[in-house]
């Protein structure tokens, strides 16, 4: 395993070794062919000639030299990569789809073989590797339906609904696991990709359930029972990431060296984390943004029903909530604590914690003393 940097070096180094020595071989080689098939004064003259032969060599060392550890050492490096954090599953679609692919090949290069001039070699080349880079994806990318088709002997069915979206994968911190919210998230179908629990983050969260504090302990034994749900749930994939960085460091450093290595995205509501990641060109997926996003919109002018909660800070101010939460602020509203009135909205102020709703009430009595109070300014204008 070339994880260890030193270790890659060397590899690095041995693979320009090996590259240096085949491409002089080759650049010799061809060297001597141009010079056979030539005529004049570049086989007449001897210097000429080695010179010639030393110059392709030469060039083809250098060259191998240089493409010598992108040929070996780091298709290699993404292979085990490849091979160490992808699922089982994707692993086995991947392997299935390739052998379609290379079966159907073969099939086509019996079919072309007769085809003249060498096109028939050509064009089955050509069709094998469209065909085992479609087969691959294909196979990675539904595993889900390959293993549901196996599972049924054969017969696919859309009773049990469609499977989970297979995105880019997406990394959750602790906040989310405690928060809770991304189970009904992954619910709705609005989870891009698989969910990737990372085992630091997992570690982080067992030590606040062992926490003493009884207000943290039940925040960490939520997010362990919302992690268990989200592994059981069939909404989306949730996978237990095992990896360490040299050094580790904070929770969140690691999470976003994990989403820069996987090409993943964050799913956070801490707002250091989101700076982080942001500073570091990686997405972010925030689930009080999607909240604030959701929210029913109401303009000026408009009535809603609302209970009276509590007393708000101005006179005649009462205070109620909306059922996601949003605070409704209504004038005239103090005297009628726990009932429910139908009030007229005057303005929506959106802040950066959300979105806030003035509202005001216009209760009988207050239509009754209006009405009087015209009627009185009528009378006197009529006396006048």
């Amino acid at each position: 395993m070339l994880r260890n940097p030193a270790r890659v070096r060397r590899a690095r180094t041995f693979s320009r070794f090996i590259g240096a020595a085949v491409g002089m071989i080759l650049g010799v080689l061809y060297g001597l062919f141009v010079l056979s098939n030539s005529q004049g004064f570049l086989t007449e003259n001897r210097s000429i000639a080695l010179v010639i032969t030393l110059s392709a060599g030469v060039v083809g060392a250098a060259a191998l030299a240089l493409a010598g550890p992108l040929l070996s050492v780091d298709p290699f490096m993404w292979l085990e990569r490849t091979l160490e954090e992808a699922p089982a599953s994707q692993i086995v679609g991947a392997t299935v789809g390739l052998v379609i692919a290379l079966l159907v090949a073969a099939l086509a290069g019996v079919l072309l073989a007769p085809l003249p001039w060498g096109l028939g070699v050509l064009l089955s080349i050509s069709i094998a590797c469209v065909l085992v880079y479609v087969g691959v994806r294909a196979g990675s990318r539904r595993r889900d339906a390959l293993a549901d088709l196996f599972a049924r002997g054969g017969t696919s069915t859309m009773a049990d609904g469609p499977s989970p979206v297979d995105g880019q994968p997406v990394l959750v911190d602790t906040s989310v696991l405690i928060d809770g919210r991304v189970v009904d998230v992954a619910a709705a179908g609005f989870i891009p990709g698989r969910l990737l629990v990372p085992g630091f983050v997992l570690e982080e969260l067992q030590r606040i359930a062992d926490s003493g504090d009884a207000l943290r302990r039940a925040k960490g034994r939520r997010g362990l029972d919302v992690m268990e749900e989200l592994q059981q749930g069939k909404d989306v994939v949730c996978e237990l990431v095992e990896i360490e960085f040299p050094g580790k460091g904070e929770v969140d450093t690691q999470l976003v060296k994990l989403a820069r290595l996987r090409g993943a995205s964050i799913m956070t509501q801490d707002y250091n984390l989101t700076r982080l990641a942001q500073v570091e060109g990686v997405r972010v997926l925030n689930l009080n943004s999607l909240a604030n996003a959701v929210k029913p919109i109401v303009a000026a002018g408009e009535t809603m029903t609302i209970s009276i909660v509590k007393e708000g800070k101005e006179p005649h101010q009462g205070v109620g909530y909306l059922d996601d939460g949003t605070m409704v602020v209504v004038e005239n509203g103090r005297q009628h604590q726990d009932e429910t009135l139908e009030v007229t909205v005057t303005s929506v102020l959106q802040t950066a914690a959300g979105r806030m709703i003035f509202a005001a009430y216009d209760s009988p009595e207050m239509g009754r003393t209006t009405k009087q109070a015209r009627s009185t300014r009528g009378a006197r204008v009529a006396q006048r």
